[in-house]
């Protein structure tokens, strides 16, 4: 029996099929699933954060808003600048103490009336070292000139410049951070007529962020920075300069880019109350970390769902193969005929037992078999035996016709003896070889021997003709192909006629040969023959019909060649042959050897 190489087993086909066809479509849909609910759920936490900001911007915003107002009222306020030109121009202590408290009262009135409700101070600091605040006047020890804050306040004239390093000089002084800015007075005699400094308590700026109920938001940092990047302040919880700064360098490096950018999240606005930026930074983990635990619980549960399948699919097939190899197994006890052998302990399935059933049925026939086989046998020996018993050698057949014929030849029998030549020729030429081919000259040699003798037969009555050129002679073709369309004309065509013609005719069409065979005999009569049916050996030298040899040479050379039949001539008989042009390899022995 022939081994099948390569051949899966039940159970890896089960492992393909159930990974191919289920895990797979599994794990792609969870897949998608997996994408379509991290990205909602990234969606939700970037909403919720993007609001937070928003709101904690617009905080930041109002509270600029309101001190940019009220430290602008002693601009555009012509009584205040008058208490502050007063200040100036007092000629006395009297005068001057007097201008001191308009402009406490001034400072005083602006703190409570506008500035009060974000807790925020104001201060102005005069061009002669002087501090003025809402309560006293004091004298400033340092020397802030000098400071850098104080020069680029300057630089900036009546905008607000932002730098915390003004928060120590205002007088009140608590745990509380501030933010703080300060813009020139206006201009009087060419010079300002002061500075006016606020103070902002950092919770207004951050206390959204720090008061949030969402500790995802109250993790990250908020800076505000101004049009060159300087990081003004942060919050809710300061941080270090150097930490600050690494961290607010992450968004100058991609030119304010917003969303993730490698492990932080990064919003940005600007204010509309002045030139700064607010950015809030956070670690992007730590913000989408419910995102990434329900990636991480979809990855962990197709995991184990891959495991578990793959575990139940090795039980169940080795539960369902192990019944088959038993039977594998046991093939070999089906020649001993013991039905006890293929009987499986535990049948679970219904499949097993018509199994188990069939392969008893199947011992039980192979059984029989095996003994029809072994009487078949024996009689074919018999047969054998009793075929060599009644063998007759050919040669004593030649010897014998040969024997004859001499007598014949001695009597002036010429007849009888012409005949039994020409049956030496036939029979020779039978028993000779079991070649399938020979050549259209030995074909020929053999039906001119074979129409010698049917002409014996049928007298004067029939005429044979063949004309067969040279150069078609040495082609092969299937033997005992000829004498059955001649002996069709003679035996079918011949028996009502008087005086009778056929004629064999042989011609090259290309690259195939084609045996032309015409008579002038009785002829179908209206009638069709089928040479695709079936039909048993006819009486005669061959006993091949007609159709016999159509089915002979299509199978040799296949659906183009073979035999037709004209079935539009008005009287007789014409069939033609049509094989393919082919050399015969050797040498063709055409004498026959009697």
């Amino acid at each position: 029996m022939r081994e099948r190489k390569g051949a899966p087993s039940i159970w890896r086909s089960m492992v393909q099929s159930v990974t191919l066809y289920i895990l797979v479509p599994l794990f792609l849909a969870l897949t998608v699933l997996c994408f379509l609910l991290k990205k909602k759920t990234d969606s939700g936490i970037e909403e919720a954060m993007k609001m937070m900001f928003a709101q904690n911007v617009q905080e930041i915003d109002s509270a600029i808003l309101l001190s940019n107002y009220a430290s602008s009222t002693m601009i555009t306020y012509t009584e205040n600048s008058r208490f502050l030109k007063n200040y100036y121009n007092a000629k006395n202590e009297y005068m001057k103490n007097r201008a001191v408290g308009q402009i406490e009262g001034m400072i005083l009135n602006t703190n409570v009336s506008t500035l009060g409700s974000i807790e925020a101070e104001l201060m102005i600091l005069m061009n002669d070292g002087k501090k003025i605040s809402s309560t006293r006047i004091a004298e400033i020890p340092e020397k802030y000139q000098e400071a850098t804050w104080y020069q680029n306040m300057q630089k900036s004239g009546q905008i607000p410049y932002w730098d915390s390093a003004m928060t120590p000089y205002f007088d009140y002084k608590d745990n509380r951070r501030y933010v703080s800015f300060g813009r020139a007075l206006v201009r009087y005699r060419g010079n300002a007529l002061g500075y006016a400094l606020v103070r902002i308590p950092r919770d207004v700026f951050f206390g959204k962020a720090k008061n949030s109920s969402d500790s995802v938001y109250r993790s990250g940092t908020v800076f505000m920075c101004d049009q060159n990047g300087r990081i003004i302040t942060s919050g809710p919880e300061e941080l270090s300069p150097e930490i600050a700064e690494q961290t607010i360098e992450v968004w100058r490096k991609f030119k304010g880019k917003q969303g993730r950018i490698g492990n932080f999240y990064v919003l940005s606005s600007n204010l509309t109350s002045s030139n700064n930026q607010v950015v809030y930074v956070g670690n992007y983990h730590e913000i989408f970390a419910q995102s990434e635990q329900i990636q991480l619980v979809v990855i962990l549960f197709m995991a184990g769902a891959g495991v578990a399948l793959v575990a139940i699919m090795l039980m169940i097939s080795r539960y369902i193969t192990n019944p088959i190899l038993f039977f594998a197994r046991q093939v070999d006890w089906i020649e001993q005929n013991d039905p006890k052998k293929l009987i499986l302990e535990e049948n679970r399935f219904l499949e097993t037992q018509a199994l188990e059933n069939g392969m008893i049925r199947a011992q039980s026939r192979i059984a029989k078999l095996m003994e029809d086989v072994r009487r078949e046998a024996v009689m074919k020996e018999k047969a054998r035996f009793d075929a060599l018993k009644a063998q007759i050698n050919p040669h004593f057949l030649f010897n014998t016709l040969n024997a004859i014929r001499w007598k014949a030849s001695m009597n002036h029998d010429e007849e009888v003896a012409d005949v039994l030549s020409e049956l030496g020729v036939l029979l020779s030429e039978t028993y000779k070889s079991d070649a399938e081919m020979e050549s259209i000259g030995n074909a020929v040699r053999i039906l001119n021997a074979y129409v010698k003798i049917m002409q014996i037969r049928f007298g004067n009555k029939v005429q044979f003709f063949f004309s067969i050129p040279e150069n078609i002679r040495k082609y092969q073709i299937p033997r005992f192909c000829l004498q059955p369309l001649v002996e069709n004309s003679f035996i079918h065509g011949m028996s009502h006629v008087e005086c009778g013609v056929i004629a064999l005719r042989g011609e090259m069409q290309g690259t195939d040969i084609v045996l032309t065979l015409i008579d002038n005999g009785e002829g179908l009569r209206g009638k069709t023959l089928d040479l695709n049916r079936e039909e048993p050996g006819k009486r005669g030298l061959t006993g091949i019909g007609l159709p016999n040899i159509h089915k002979r040479l299509t199978g040799l050379f296949g659906d183009g060649y073979g035999l037709t039949i004209d079935t539009e001539i008005e009287s007789g008989f014409r069939v033609s042959l049509r094989i393919p042009a082919i050399e015969e390899k050797g040498d063709e022995n055409e004498s026959a050897d009697c």
